[in-house]
């Protein structure tokens, strides 16, 4: 009986998954705590999507959000303006974009 209620399980969490609309990653913390890590072309969607995302799991434990810490990180930090210039250059070069030029990271609990 076990054996058979596994893959219905599993079946069952993918599809929850996948109905979600935003794109992040949940990791569970110490201390009833987690970390919601998105990515996104602009600061902006992967902020959205980190909240939206950890806004989705405090509902289905009927609580609110609560969060504790916010990290934002782009593939620019860092860079000379020349180099910044030179990349916005070679995006109109060469059209090979990346999704994932920005992080957010949130350190968030559910109260």
């Amino acid at each position: 009986m076990q054996i058979k209620t596994l893959p219905l399980l599993a079946v069952t969490v993918l599809s929850l998954s996948a109905c979600s609309s935003f794109k992040a990653t949940i990791v569970p913390q110490q201390n009833n705590t987690y970390s919601a890590v998105a990515m996104a072309d602009n600061a902006k969607d992967a902020l959205d999507n980190a909240v939206g995302k950890a806004n989705e799991i405090c509902k289905d434990q009927k609580k609110k959000l609560v969060v504790l810490n916010r990290e934002d990180e782009s593939k620019n930090d860092g860079d000379s303006a020349l180099t910044q210039m030179a990349k916005s250059v070679a995006s109109y070069v060469l059209p090979i974009r990346s999704d994932q030029d920005y992080k957010t990271t949130l350190l968030f609990r559910c109260e």
